[in-house]
């Protein structure tokens, strides 16, 4: 079914993760646009067995500039470009982001450690793997070179994902760190669990997501 682009919960995303090759560290970007309803979410985690996970979540953030994918709100700028189709995908960011002693934290006050974080990533495309990721990543006082894989995509249409469970990522994988997101869905009193983990698989290491539903606390 085509929905119109007037709907109010029609909304347009773009998403990139990435993981170091032995598994140290891993994070992902997702910027969705909520046109109708006049706002954007971006959404961002840094992970990794032996660090404090670092979020960085924002749900009312202003459209970007026309034709364009660049964000401004409080403490938050980034942009999404799309150098080549299919091919070649950029995420900036620059932005303070708040350090967890526990994921888990972030679905109450997600009170933390305030920290600089920034992003300078290329997306490349390769034929039957996963995209070659490079760049920076900038967390604090560290900044980690990346020469990584990752996967990316880009959706448009009515979003209504949240009104059901579902999961995907590699099924042989075992979890090395976890990057849960509180959801709260802007039509309904429900909230979702979405389930973001870096895991280790045969071929190396990855992300898996999980929708789950659960009450709004």
């Amino acid at each position: 079914m085509t929905t119109a682009p007037t709907h109010p919960l029609w909304a347009e995303s773009w998403y990139g993760d990435f993981a170091a090759p032995d598994g140290s560290l891993g994070g992902y970007a997702q910027l969705t646009l909520w046109p109708n309803l006049g706002r954007s979410w971006f959404w961002s985690a840094l992970v990794g067995p032996d660090r404090q996970p670092v979020y960085l979540v924002e749900t009312d953030a202003p459209l970007p500039r026309p034709s364009t994918l660049e964000l401004r709100a409080p403490g938050l700028w980034t942009e999404f470009i799309e150098q080549i189709p299919d091919e070649h995908f950029t995420v900036d960011l620059e932005a303070f982001a708040v350090a967890l002693d526990d994921p888990e934290e972030v679905f109450g006050l997600g009170w933390g450690d305030r920290v600089p974080y920034g992003l300078e990533l290329e997306w490349e495309s390769e034929i039957g793997s996963l995209d070659v990721v490079h760049g920076q990543v900038l967390v604090g006082d560290e900044v980690i070179e990346l020469d990584g894989r990752g996967r990316r995509f880009h959706w448009e249409g009515l979003s209504a994902w949240w009104d059901r469970e579902w999961s995907n990522g590699p099924a042989d994988a075992t979890v090395v760190a976890s990057a849960p997101l509180p959801v709260d869905h802007p039509d309904t009193a429900q909230r979702t669990r979405l389930e973001r983990s870096l895991v280790a698989t045969p071929t190396g290491p990855a992300w898996t997501e999980q929708n789950r539903l659960a009450p709004r606390s």
